[in-house]
C-alpha cells in the first residue's frame, strides 16, 4: 500500500520529531511504501534570532534531510514551501504524482491541509490527533474548518478516555478511535542500568494554546508542577527536568532550583542520539501531566514515556485516567498527590530490577508499532 505520512519537523527537537517519525518508519517496516511530507509557510523560516530568512537559506532544510536520513526516509520524503513554491527532497511534481496513486494520508502533525494540490488526492485521510482535549474542544468551537478535520474519514486520538463517560472533553458528534503511541522498539533498545542516577523527564513549562470549557480552564503545564514543586525536600532520590523555559519565564526556573530540582536545557536534545542517550542514562521517568489532561480525565499516556518503557526504564506519572488501560503497580505507576509520589519512587528503587523488566514489558505488550499501526490499519479497512 502507498501511504504519505505527513510531518512537522524541521524546526522541531527529538522528542517531537521520534514521535512523529514511528508512523512512517514503523508502517515502512511493515511493508508498506512509505513517503514523508511537510509543509512550511514563511512564519517558520526564521534564523536563531527569530529572523524570517528565505527559505533556501533556512537551517530547517538542512535539519529535515538530517532527520530523515537518520530514519532511513531519505529521499522519499519532499519539504515543500507554500504550497510547493521551492521544495527539498523530492521535487514538488513528483510530491503531486505520489499523492495521486495514493492509498492513505495519515496524519499525525502538520498542516499538509495548506497543500490542496497533496492533500485531495489520496483515496483516504487518517487524523491522529496528538493534541487530545485541546483538539476536540477547537473542533467544537470552530467547527470543520479546524485543521480540516471535516475532510478526514477516520480521527484516531490518544486521549483514550475521549468519548467516554468519564470524560467531559466534547466529541463534536464524531467518533475518536483510541490509540497508543507506536514505538520502532528496534530503535529503542533496552538499558538496564542500576546505578545511581536521576529521575528525569523532558517537559515543557508554559505556552500550550488553552481554551475554557464548561466554566473550566485548561491551565497549564506550570499547574501542575507547582504541585510537586517541593518533592525533592523530601527525597534523598535525585531529581532532574530537561526542561523548556521561556527567557521571559526564567523566574520560574529558580523556583525550581530553590527546591532541589536539577534543570538542562531540553533544545540539546537536537538528534535521536541526544535523545536516546537522555533517557538512556536516566534511573527513571518522574513527571505531571498537563492540567488539562488531569482535569478532564482525557486518559493520556505521554509520546516520552512510551520511550521510557521501551528503553527499561521505570515510569511514574500523574494520573489522568490511563490507569483503565494500562497496568499499572509494576514498570509503571502513577500518583495524584505529592504523598503518592514520594510512595512511588520508594517502591522503585526498593525493587528497581523487577520495575525494569517490567517497564519492558509493558512497551512490548501496548506499544509495538507492528501491533499499533496494524490496529489502525484494520480501524481503517485496510486489515
Amino acid at each position: 500500500m502507498r501511504i504519505i505520512c505527513t510531518a512537522k519537523i524541521a524546526d522541531a527537537t527529538a522528542g517531537h520529531i521520534d514521535s512523529i517519525m514511528a508512523y512512517p518508519v514503523g508502517l515502512q517496516r511493515l511493508g508498506h511504501e512509505v513517503y514523508v511530507m511537510e509543509h512550511v509557510g514563511r512564519g517558520r523560516c526564521t534564523d536563531s534570532s527569530n529572523q524570517q530568512v528565505p527559505f533556501d537559506q533556512w537551517d530547517g532544510r538542512r535539519h529535515f534531510e538530517a532527520v530523515m536520513k537518520t530514519y532511513g526516509m531519505w529521499p522519499r520524503c519532499c519539504l515543500m514551501y507554500r504550497n510547493g513554491e521551492a521544495t527539498h527532497g523530492m521535487p514538488f511534481v513528483e510530491a503531486v504524482k505520489v499523492s495521486k496513486t495514493c492509498d492513505l494520508l495519515m496524519t499525525r502533525s502538520g498542516e499538509i491541509h495548506k497543500a490542496h494540490e497533496i492533500f485531495s488526492n489520496p483515496r483516504c485521510r487518517l487524523y491522529i490527533d496528538g493534541n487530545p482535549g485541546n483538539t476536540q474542544v477547537f473542533l467544537q468551537q470552530h467547527g470543520g474548518e479546524y485543521e480540516a478535520l471535516d475532510h478526514y474519514e477516520h480521527l484516531f486520538t490518544l486521549g483514550l478516555n475521549i468519548g467516554s463517560d468519564t470524560c467531559r472533553i466534547p466529541t463534536g458528534n464524531r467518533h475518536w478511535h483510541p490509540v497508543l503511541r507506536p514505538v520502532v522498539l528496534p530503535l529503542w533498545p533496552t538499558c538496564f542500568d542500576h546505578a545511581s542516577k536521576p529521575f528525569t523527564t523532558i517537559s515543557s513549562w508554559k505556552g500550550r494554546t488553552t481554551f475554557q470549557w464548561q466554566g473550566t480552564n485548561s491551565g497549564e503545564k506550570s499547574d501542575s508542577w507547582l504541585k510537586l514543586i517541593e518533592l525533592p525536600k523530601r527525597t534523598a532520590q535525585k531529581l532532574e527536568i530537561a526542561l523548556r523555559i521561556e527567557p521571559r519565564d526564567a523566574v520560574d526556573g529558580e523556583i525550581f532550583r530553590q527546591n532541589g530540582w536539577q534543570l538542562t536545557d531540553p533544545r540539546s536534545l537536537r538528534t535521536l542520539a541526544d535523545y536516546r542517550s537522555y533517557i538512556s542514562h536516566s534511573r527513571a521517568e518522574f513527571s505531571v501531566a498537563h492540567h488539562r489532561v488531569v482535569e478532564f480525565s482525557v486518559g493520556w499516556f505521554s509520546d516520552r514515556s512510551a520511550l521510557y518503557l521501551a528503553s527499561g526504564k521505570p515510569v511514574l506519572v500523574q494520573a489522568n485516567g490511563i490507569e483503565s488501560h494500562l497496568p499499572t503497580g509494576k514498570g509503571l505507576l502513577t500518583f495524584s498527590t505529592i504523598e503518592e509520589a514520594l510512595a512511588g519512587i520508594e517502591d522503585i528503587n526498593g525493587d528497581y530490577p523487577g520495575h525494569c523488566r517490567a517497564a519492558r514489558d509493558i512497551a512490548e505488550t501496548y506499544f509495538d508499532a507492528d501491533r499499533v499501526l496494524t490496529n489502525i490499519l484494520a480501524h481503517a479497512g485496510y486489515g
